[in-house]
């Protein structure tokens, strides 16, 4: 659907939300979802997401919708969905095909502006101070602290970032291996570390202070600090069930090329232990982690060749993950404490 065409759909959802059917709308991203922002008569603005068709479930989305819910009224830095006139987070729309689309509304970061960029932490060009990642830390353990208080009782509906949901037959984000960039080597390279870290991952505790609702992408792009200097969380889109340590693995995955990577995940560490204290072992599978991180990009990458971002992956990331997986395999894990 070309972005006029998508503009109009989520138009035809504005009225349900109390908005002027004349409001400007400017596309902001299109990646799963179309992003877009809207300005209403009183000059707030807002973020509005039309879904994928057939990407989510409607019982997905609002069990998204409903944890930014509690955890915004929490005071957490998060998205915050705003609710229909009926009440609910998340309404229908169809487009002028016949296709039917879900959307929701969300108040947008006044001023925000990411406090990252991927290409600048893989170039080493990112001028982000360690302080920035402690503070990082601080939200992301207290994030998976709010996340373990609210639980996942019977309404909960989202993937799971376990062994098969990174790893297995039906990874989240495809198979790694469906590269056709990669050579003879290579491909059995990667093969060898994905069934490794598939049967390591299988073994790694799952206990409460270990695992439960989490990100699950936290990009640089994915922080944004506002005009208060505080940092808001977004786009969680792919939030479900996993192991804590791989948000953490997922903040500095793409700055593992930069000078100041054992400051930032110092810093990193640092601001999340005061939190939540690290139990025995926690930080023992970074490693793992890392590559695990790794591996679902490429498998992202290989159903989207010729996106941008996905060429991106395939010309810098991969040669990273083949390093990650070189080291990986070559030692033995054991999820002890060290």
């Amino acid at each position: 659907m070309k972005t006029e065409a998508a503009i109009r759909t989520a138009r035809g959802a504005l009225e349900q939300y109390g908005f002027d059917q004349t409001a400007p709308i400017e596309l902001v991203k299109y990646r799963e979802n179309y992003v877009f922002r809207l300005t209403s008569e009183t000059g707030d603005s807002y973020a509005i997401r039309l879904h994928r068709a057939g990407y989510r479930t409607d019982a997905e989305i609002n069990t998204e919708l409903a944890y930014l819910h509690a955890l915004a009224e929490q005071g957490l830095g998060v998205s915050q969905p705003v609710a229909t006139l009926k009440g609910d987070f998340m309404c229908v729309v169809v487009s002028e095909d016949g296709t039917v689309f879900q959307l929701d509304v969300l108040r947008w970061v006044e001023g925000g502006e990411p406090m990252g960029d991927v290409t600048e932490a893989m170039s080493g060009e990112s001028s982000l101070d360690p302080e920035a990642f402690r503070r990082l830390g601080i939200l992301t353990a207290e994030l998976h602290r709010r996340t373990s208080i609210i639980g996942r009782g019977a309404a909960f509906h989202r993937q799971a970032w376990d062994a098969e949901g990174l790893v297995g037959a039906s990874a989240q984000w495809g198979n790694p291996l469906a590269l056709q960039d990669l050579g003879q080597k290579e491909a059995a390279l990667l093969e060898a570390a994905k069934e490794k870290l598939r049967r390591d991952l299988v073994h790694l505790p799952k206990s409460a202070d270990r695992y439960g609702v989490i990100h699950a992408d936290l990009t640089p792009e994915n922080v944004l600090v506002g005009n208060d200097g505080q940092m808001v969380l977004i786009d969680f889109d792919d939030f479900g069930e996993g192991w804590h340590l791989f948000d953490l693995a997922t903040i500095l995955f793409f700055f593992q090329p930069h000078p100041l990577y054992d400051n930032y995940r110092e810093a990193l560490l640092e601001g999340y232990g005061s939190v939540r204290p690290f139990p025995d072992g926690f930080l023992q599978p970074w490693d793992l982690m890392l590559l695990a991180r790794g591996l679902t990009y490429l498998g992202w990458a290989a159903s989207r060749r010729g996106d941008e971002a996905a060429e991106y992956i395939i010309e810098r990331v991969v040669p990273m993950v083949l390093g990650l997986a070189q080291n990986y395999t070559s030692k033995s894990f054991t999820s002890a404490a060290p």
